[in-house]
Order: C-alpha cells, then sequence, then structure tokens
C-alpha cells in the first residue's frame, strides 16, 4: 500500500516512547479511515491494455503523515502496523471497487500481517465481498521489508489466501532479505523487479543480463514478470526486446486517486503492434494498431522546403500535411512534388508559397478504430500508383500516425488465414477453436462481455423429412439472420457444428441484438415448409417404436450468459452454463432466450 516509486519502505525497530502527537496521528488516522487511495497501472507489453493496478495509500493532505513512508514508518514506530495495513486495504479494496477500475487489484501487504495478524484472512473476504470483487481479481504483493524466519508459517498463511482464490506477488525483487530464496518457496503467480534494475537498464548491459535471467527463471516456474519504475522510452524499449510481460511506472502514468482506465494514446504508440493478443487469439486489429509516428508538415512550410526534403531524402515517398489544429488536410508525395516542381517558373512562381499548390487535398485516410476489412475495401478503390503513400490514421479528427499498406495486406491476410483455418465449411464462421480463443482472450483482460449459445428445435425431424440439402439451407438462413442481427465489429459468431451457434458480445445492446435475431428468424423460416405443413403447424413421424410423433415448425432458442470479471476461469465454464440456459429457452412455447442472471443483484433468470 505504500509507494514504492517515491521512495522504498523501510520497517525500523519500533521505538518505545514514540511522541504523544504521533501515535495521536496515527490513532486519528486509523479509527477515522483517513486514507487516500491512490492507483497506478500496470501495462502488459504484448497486448498495449492494462493489465491492473497498483494500491497505494497516502495519509490526509493536511498530516504530517501524508506520505506514504513517513505514515507506515509511524505505524511501525508505534506499533500499529497490522491496524494500518488492513485500514489501508479496506480502503483500497472500497475504492478500487466503487470506481469499477478494470484488470486485477494489486495490494501490498507485509509478510508479518498476513502470518500474525488475527483475522486477517477473514477481514480481506468480508472487505472482497463488501466491495462486490471476486477474490480471483486480487494479487496479494508481499513486500521485502524485512526478513521472515518462520517459513512454515508463512507458506500456510500464503496457502490460505491461494484457498480463497487470491494470487500472490513478490513485490520488489532483488531488494530486500533473500528475495530469490523466497522466490522458489514461495512459488509466486507474479515477480516484480525492482526499480533500481530498471532505471537506466538500456544503458547498463549487466542490468540487462539480470532481466533476462530473471525472465528466464519465470518462464521454468509460470510466473508473470513486472517490471517497476519505468520512466523513459528507451527503458521500455529495451524491456520489450527482452520480452519482459508487463511494466509499471511514471512514463505509463503517477499514481492517482482517479486513474485512467485505458492506456494513453502516446504510449500505445510506443508500444507498436499493440491491443494483440497473444500467439494464436483473435486479434482485433484496427487502423490505430498499424500506426507509427512518421514526418509531418504543416501549411506555413514552403514549395521549396518541400522539394528540398524530397531531394535529401530518395525513401520518403509521402508527407501529410496538417493544420494549426494537428488536422490532416493532404499529402505530399515524392515523384509528383519533383515532377511538378522541375516545371518551368514554378519555382519563380510558388516556391516561397506553402506546400499546399503541391498537396494532394484527398488523402487515404482512416479513424484509429476503422476495421480491417473498411480499410481493405476502400485501398481497393485507390490508384495503383498512390499505394506507395500509405496511409494516414486519425483520432478524433487529428492526426494519429501513418500507416504502410503492406502492413495492412498482412494483417487482412492473416486474419483470413486464422479464419479459414477453423471456419465451419457450410456457413464459413469461426468454430469452436477461435471462439473459445477470444472467450478466454476476454477473460485474461477482464472486460464484461455476453455469450449466447442458439439451438433450432426439431431441426433433425427437419432434416429427415426434407432432406439434408434444405436442412443445409435452414443453417445458412440462420447463420444469415444471425449475422445480421449482431453487430458487425463489436461482436463474433460462430458455428461449432450441426444447428448450434455460439456468440460472443461486447455490444452494450446485446438483448435487443438477440430479440431482433429471434425476430427474423421467425419471420423466415415458414419458406422452408410445405403448405400443408404450414397449416398444420408442423408434422408427423414415427418414432423407432412406430409411435407417430407431432414436431412444430422450427424455433430458434438461446441461452445466453453475461460474463463479469473475475466470474469465470475459462471457456469451459461458461460454455457450460451456456447450454444449461438454452436447455431451459428451449422449454418455452416459440423462440425465446433464458439469460442467466445468478450473478447480478437480483438473483432472478429471465425468459423474453
Amino acid at each position: 500500500m505504500f509507494d514504492t516509486e517515491l521512495s522504498p519502505f523501510a520497517l525500523p525497530s519500533p521505538r518505545t516512547g514514540a511522541g504523544p502527537a504521533l501515535a495521536d496521528e496515527v490513532e486519528r488516522i486509523i479509527a477515522g479511515s483517513a486514507i487516500a487511495p491512490h492507483f497506478q497501472p500496470i501495462v502488459d507489453l504484448s497486448s498495449g491494455q492494462i493489465l491492473g493496478f497498483e494500491g497505494l495509500t497516502r495519509g490526509p493532505s493536511d498530516s504530517f503523515l501524508h506520505s506514504p513512508v513517513a505514515l507506515f514508518e509511524a505505524a511501525v514506530a508505534t506499533g500499529r502496523l497490522f491496524e494500518l495495513e488492513r485500514c489501508a486495504i479496506r480502503s483500497i479494496v472500497s475504492a478500487f471497487g466503487r470506481l469499477q477500475l478494470p484488470g486485477r487489484l494489486f495490494i501490498n501487504v507485509s509478510p508479518q500481517v498476513i502470518t500474525e495478524a488475527a483475522g486477517f484472512h477473514d477481514a480481506l473476504q468480508e472487505t472482497l465481498r463488501g466491495a462486490g470483487l471476486a477474490a480471483t481479481r486480487i494479487v496479494v504483493e508481499l513486500t521485502e521489508t524485512h526478513a521472515v524466519h518462520d517459513t512454515d508459517r508463512l507458506l500456510d498463511a500464503i496457502a490460505a489466501l491461494r484457498a480463497l482464490g487470491l494470487v500472490v506477488a513478490l513485490d520488489d525483487l532483488g531488494e530486500g532479505f533473500s528475495s530469490l530464496k523466497r522466490w522458489t518457496v514461495v512459488r509466486p503467480d507474479f515477480v516484480k523487479i525492482d526499480r533500481h534494475f530498471v532505471d537506466g537498464l538500456s544503458q547498463d548491459p549487466l542490468r540487462q543480463q539480470f532481466i533476462r535471467s530473471i525472465l528466464d527463471m519465470a518462464r521454468s516456474a509460470g510466473c508473470h514478470v513486472v517490471a517497476e519504475g519505468v520512466e523513459t522510452e528507451s527503458d521500455l524499449a529495451v524491456l520489450r526486446e527482452l520480452g519482459m510481460h508487463s511494466a509499471q511506472g511514471y512514463l505509463f502514468a503517477k499514481p492517482t486517486a482517479s486513474p485512467r482506465t485505458s492506456v494513453r494514446p502516446e504510449i500505445v504508440r510506443l508500444l507498436g503492434a499493440n491491443g494483440h493478443h497473444r500467439e494464436g487469439r483473435r486479434q482485433q486489429v484496427r487502423a490505430g494498431h498499424l500506426a507509427r509516428p512518421s514526418l509531418t508538415v504543416t501549411v506555413e512550410v514552403s514549395c521549396d522546403d518541400v522539394l528540398e526534403l524530397f531531394r535529401g531524402n530518395p525513401q520518403l515517398h509521402a508527407v501529410p500535411v496538417l493544420d494549426e489544429l494537428g488536422r490532416p488536410i493532404g499529402v505530399l508525395r515524392s515523384l509528383d512534388s519533383l515532377a511538378r516542381g522541375s516545371r518551368r517558373y514554378f519555382a519563380e512562381l510558388f516556391g516561397r508559397q506553402s506546400c499546399i499548390h503541391l498537396m494532394d487535398s484527398k488523402p487515404l485516410a482512416f479513424d484509429v478504430e476503422s476495421s480491417l476489412s473498411s480499410m481493405a475495401e476502400a485501398v481497393a478503390n485507390v490508384e495503383e500508383r498512390h499505394l506507395i503513400d500509405g496511409f494516414i490514421v486519425t483520432r478524433e479528427g487529428r492526426y494519429w500516425g501513418t500507416g504502410r499498406i503492406s502492413d495492412l495486406l498482412r494483417a487482412v491476410s492473416d486474419s483470413q488465414l486464422f479464419a479459414a483455418r477453423y471456419a465451419n465449411p457450410l456457413t464459413q464462421l469461426p468454430g469452436n477453436v477461435p471462439l473459445d480463443e477470444h472467450v478466454d482472450g476476454l477473460l485474461d483482460q477482464q472486460v464484461p462481455f455476453v455469450v449466447g449459445h442458439w439451438d433450432i428445435s426439431s431441426f433433425k425431424a427437419f432434416n429427415d423429412v426434407y432432406g439434408y440439402r434444405a436442412g443445409d439451407d435452414m443453417i445458412g438462413f440462420t447463420a444469415q439472420v444471425l449475422s445480421q442481427a449482431l453487430h458487425a465489429e463489436a461482436d463474433m459468431l460462430g458455428h461449432v457444428g450441426g444447428d448450434d451457434f455460439v456468440g460472443v458480445m461486447t455490444s452494450t445492446d446485446w438483448e435487443a441484438r438477440i430479440g431482433k435475431g429471434l425476430a427474423l428468424f421467425d419471420a423466415g423460416v415458414r419458406r422452408f415448409y410445405s403448405p400443408e405443413h404450414l397449416a398444420a403447424g408442423g408434422f408427423v413421424t414415427q418414432d423407432r417404436r412406430g409411435q407417430e410423433v407431432f414436431h412444430p415448425l422450427a424455433t430458434l432458442a438461446v441461452g445466453v450468459v453475461p460474463v463479469r470479471p473475475g466470474q469465470h476461469e475459462s471457456h469451459r465454464q461458461i460454455s457450460r452454463v451456456a447450454a444449461d440456459m438454452r436447455q431451459l429457452a428451449k422449454r418455452a412455447r416459440g423462440s425465446a432466450m433464458f439469460v442467466d442472471r445468478r450473478a447480478s443483484p437480483q438473483a432472478t433468470a429471465e425468459r423474453a
């Protein structure tokens, strides 16, 4: 809970006779829960997403114990460390829940508190329940403050934390007492490298070798490594080259009471091909992921300056032109500019005038959220000689970066190959593998989403009576209406075999979209039946015993599972719940959905 980004927290020996003013101030802060929680993001360097936040502590702003260092030293000196840490944890957890921050919450706890404070585990569990947070979202950072001699007792305490669902991290690896030895004993889920080994990393080969060794050990132990104290772009670049998993520090954000819930745009650009999930996961690539900083000019730059720029840089093919607000208004092309600049009298007439006389005022530009498909469609209509220009990427109308057509084509190709590898041959929709990987990716990101499992009732009987060709047509029709109902960018629809479809939805209006899909199905499915069967409302077949069975016209049933961060561990668990909800929906007359409401405050299941 103390801020190691400010200075390390040292536990002094308790001092007898600590001043009454100090003891009174510590008592006032604890009794009044006068803790000011701050949060600093921890950024996943491979995806560019926020992995979680470390909860840090400040004393009251009007107190001489406002500094976290002074506050915790005072608590130790007055024998109130246990009470202060418990108070800090309550404040941090409550604020994290109230702010609805994404990802995991990292909280600092000294080993002495989890081993010696009576009722600590019960109190922590009660605090999490009060904040509405799943224990699986909490990472307990064991601080390297002073040596722990009773290892067995520490391991018992850690086992109790893990039994609650929490995971464990070692803080400030490389500092403190026998930290490497403790790593082998505790077997943490996360290890945080002390800022001493990160600050100045780009200029120190010895520190680079130290981090390589830590990452090698982490791979063997199945441990996630976080680099603390990242403050410079050069250090971040080296960390990424070394394969560092995650990082935190002032370069990303300072601790604050109300942190951002997304990574700042300038950091996104530093991370390069951000937003990608682990290899094999479905990648939601957007224009912003392909953008990189590049040379730009403003309208104040003269034609002479532009011509000199292109003559001195033969590899420079195109330069965006920005207005005074940073908005792209055109593009300067090397070949066109040099050709026009060589014309007779051009230098005399336009040489000292604005470069707008050389620019194309209709550049190829995309918003950062533009999809691969929309970009590919636009590029297909561009003159071939202009493809070498690349494209401009904007955010809220302002210049964000430039992208290369080759990167766009490669991303489109990768996306198509991934989809084709696991696509259902009948509908060409993704199958089980990409769906499962997409769900697990969303679970890793700790973001809310919804899973729906659709099933066509009486389909087998329909297929037997009308033939497999008609059955395939009904499957194709169902894929069409569900694709039409779901959001093309925010949702992912898959065909998992037979008459079963699965949708993974992040659109906020998912309930209305599911309802639309059911209505479209009911309106169109009648065309697959003969007039006789339509009039009868179904048809009759014989079962294996020779008994007649009536099969009503096909309807669509969907089981729906809203997934909140920390609620489910894997796609398998979610799939089982969705299948249960689908069976409940099939009991209804007509097309229906059944939504799992058990995790909501109103513990009800609702059928529409």
